[in-house]
């Protein structure tokens, strides 16, 4: 997993020299890749300094001022700067509103973002189409699941090329009852505007509780992490990643006929995108799911092997795209957050719908305020619905 290296380097001279030079060799055909289909954006400085990015055929061209740009943005140098250090997206800069669109539309800007983090981090951009191969030089069924007692080389290759691993019946079901109990306890304790908890609007104009985040005051659900059963999932990642030691333990509670917030149903994003993939990754997302998981109760849906790429741009927001997590209780997921997923809405009118148990592990030593569970809270009361 790359991450860009931080630079000093100044505004200007990073879009007449660096930039340019890069994309003069073969990074350019990849650059313009990423940002095939894409309006011309310029990124402009409050002093009036801009640049902007020019798709061409074989590059992207880097020209001086924005009257070449459909949309201008427009923000200070340091947000510039995280942009290009990887602490900082587009969705981010917006939604804390240090990013506005002069001209054009700041959507534009969204979908500049896989693009930006091939220019800018010198990631690939995803492809769909390339196929998933193993280390044996087989290619992978992205559809697979495993058990515990699986080859761990096989369920390692496996999550190294998809970026997520589903392993099923890691708990039992008296443990699975024990943990709906704990599941319904810090539901009823959750309560609207108390910042440990999100709630989105039903069709039908309810406010309905969708996700609380501090499920570990319930000790079932705070030693869920350390269990050495998903820990040895866990392991399998190249990367030394272990639990944080925080009461931030999410229960997910699906609804049908949600209206979108991006909280009970969210689109398709990265767990880094509203900004700290410097500092956050590699993260992995772990699931341990209470109820079945699926098209009609609503489900995780992946876009195999994009974890370590640039991601992509996704407006399409079907229930088709990419690879479906179906689930039954006791399972564990477990994906890189970096990968691109989106949680759908369920397509059956009438539950149970699914609930899941999420928590993340993370580098040692990492401080909460660098992890998912802290963007998790500062989102309580943020409507993400222009983020669709």
């Amino acid at each position: 997993m790359q991450t860009s290296e931080k630079t000093n380097e100044s505004f200007d001279a990073y879009h007449e020299r660096s930039l340019p030079d890069r994309l003069a060799g073969e990074w350019g055909e990849l650059a313009a890749k990423g940002a095939r289909g894409l309006s011309p954006l310029a990124i402009r400085l409050p002093d009036g300094r801009a640049y902007s990015y020019v798709p061409e055929a074989s590059t992207v061209a880097i020209v001086k001022g924005d009257g070449a740009a459909a949309t201008v943005v427009e923000l200070d140098e340091a947000c510039w700067q995280g942009l290009r250090d990887s602490t900082e997206t587009p969705p981010g800069l917006v939604l804390s509103q240090r990013a506005r669109a002069v001209s054009g539309e700041v959507s534009d800007f969204m979908h500049w973002e896989p693009a930006l983090r091939v220019l800018y981090e010198e990631l690939p951009p995803y492809d769909a189409d390339a196929p998933l191969i193993g280390r044996d030089g087989r290619e992978i069924d992205p559809t697979l699941s495993f058990h515990l007692d699986d080859d761990p080389e096989r369920m390692a290759d496996f999550l190294r090329v998809t970026g997520y691993i589903l392993v099923r019946e890691v708990l039992p079901p008296d443990e699975i009852d024990g943990l709906l109990d704990a599941a319904e306890i810090v539901r009823e304790a959750a309560r609207e505007g108390d910042e440990t908890s999100w709630w989105s609007q039903h069709e039908d104009g309810r406010t309905m509780l969708t996700r609380v985040l501090n499920a570990g005051i319930d000790p079932r659900m705070r030693r869920l992490p350390a269990d050495p059963r998903l820990l040895r999932i866990v392991a399998l990642s190249d990367f030394k990643l272990e639990p944080t030691d925080t009461d931030a333990i999410a229960v997910l509670y699906k609804h049908s006929r949600m209206v979108f917030d991006g909280k009970a149903d969210q689109p398709w994003h990265r767990d880094c995108g509203l900004g700290g993939h410097k500092f956050m990754c590699p993260l992995m997302n772990g699931i341990l799911y209470l109820r079945p998981a699926n098209l009609d109760t609503g489900e995780l849906r992946l876009l195999p092997g994009s974890w370590n790429t640039a991601g992509c741009s996704v407006v399409d927001q079907s229930d088709t795209l990419g690879v479906g997590i179906e689930t039954n209780p006791g399972d564990f997921s477990l994906h890189y957050g970096c990968g691109m997923h989106a949680g759908t809405p369920p397509v059956a009118e009438e539950g149970p719908f699914r609930m899941s148990v999420v928590f993340e592990y993370g580098r040692p030593g990492r401080r909460f305020e660098q992890g998912q569970e802290h963007y998790d809270q500062l989102m309580h009361d943020v409507d993400a619905s222009d983020l669709r």
